[in-house]
């Protein structure tokens, strides 16, 4: 006999892919709002050539982004992200003459037919800062009641609700995204030299978000930011499938894979080797400045500000 329970049973436990993504929405030309309560901006960095550089240069370099990353305090997070893609159009244009136009078209086409094993590498760096520093206790939410009624019935709202609420004022927000663009802008300063950087606006901001959660080309092309609020929803726009052994994301098979634990010894051009993997990815890092009391800095696998993503490297095969 057919058990319609049976059947029915992974439709019931399936849930929605913008559910798991802890994003709302953009407060400001260049800062968003994640549900945990932490603002966020996006910076589009340049790196630098190491090919042209000796182990000396790139080591001095190193320490000099690491000393810049040390302006995040405890509570900062910043998230390195790498893309590597291939099929990238080509920027190039035309200056009228008939000749060097005609070289320039067939140049095009040269590098067109080779577009698969062609690959463009962008670099991002996602800095986050709770907007909510402290949260106030049971009994001061009960005894500011008489003079802020509205306030105190939301905040203990959220604490007797079943489901994990943040509460958060445009006070509390503006001052967060003060504080934070001060450390971007400082951040930007200190590395100005070696490195490019340069604060993304939430339109270009929404692409490069969209880009963890979607693989189609055509879908990426195509993205534009139509409302600053609920991204959870505007971003998935790929079919999730997960299998035993991998995910399928539309036509596109995922790998996931995560580092265990972090490297006990850090040095530059670590993950070298990645750049020679012919595929689509992207690699995300978390890096944290550690707790007082402790020395150094961590760059370590963690929870992204995607709660889907908590494998690190994920890979789709060419």
């Amino acid at each position: 006999m057919l058990n319609l329970k049976r059947v029915f049973k992974n439709y019931e436990q399936t849930g929605s892919l913008g559910a798991m993504v802890n994003l709302f929405g953009f407060v400001g030309q260049h800062v968003f709002l994640t549900k945990s309560g932490e603002v966020g901006m996006i910076l589009e960095v340049q790196g630098v050539d190491y090919e042209c550089l000796e182990q000396r240069a790139v080591d001095a370099l190193t320490k000099r982004l690491e000393s810049a990353l040390r302006l995040f305090e405890e509570n900062y997070r910043v998230y390195q992200m790498l893309f590597k893609r291939n099929r990238r159009p080509i920027p190039h244009t035309y200056c009228g003459n008939r000749i060097v136009d005609s070289a320039i078209r067939n140049r095009v086409a040269h590098f067109a037919e080779k577009a698969d094993s062609l690959f463009s590498l962008s670099i991002v760096f996602v800095v986050l800062y709770p907007a909510l520093t402290a949260r106030r206790s049971l009994l001061n939410s009960i005894l500011e009641f008489p003079a802020s009624r509205g306030r105190s019935l939301s905040e203990l709202r959220a604490r007797l609700s079943s489901q994990a609420c943040v509460r958060l004022d445009e006070r509390e927000i503006a001052g967060a995204e003060s504080v934070l663009r001060q450390k971007v802008e400082s951040f930007q300063t200190q590395v100005s030299d070696f490195v490019s950087t340069r604060i993304l606006p939430k339109e270009e901001a929404f692409v490069v978000l969209k880009q963890t959660l979607n693989f189609d080309a055509r879908k990426l092309d195509n993205a534009k930011l139509k409302h600053d609020t609920f991204l959870d929803y505007y971003l998935p726009e790929s079919h999730l499938e997960c299998h035993r052994g991998h995910l399928r994301l539309d036509d596109h098979y995922v790998k996931v894979l995560t580092l265990k634990e972090p490297s006990a010894h850090t040095f530059p051009l670590l993950l070298k080797g990645l750049l020679d993997v012919r595929a689509n990815f992207h690699v995300v890092t978390e890096w944290k400045k550690e707790e007082p009391g402790k020395t150094g800095a961590t760059s370590r696998p963690g929870a992204g500000i995607f709660t889907t993503r908590n494998g690190r490297f994920s890979a789709k095969p060419i």
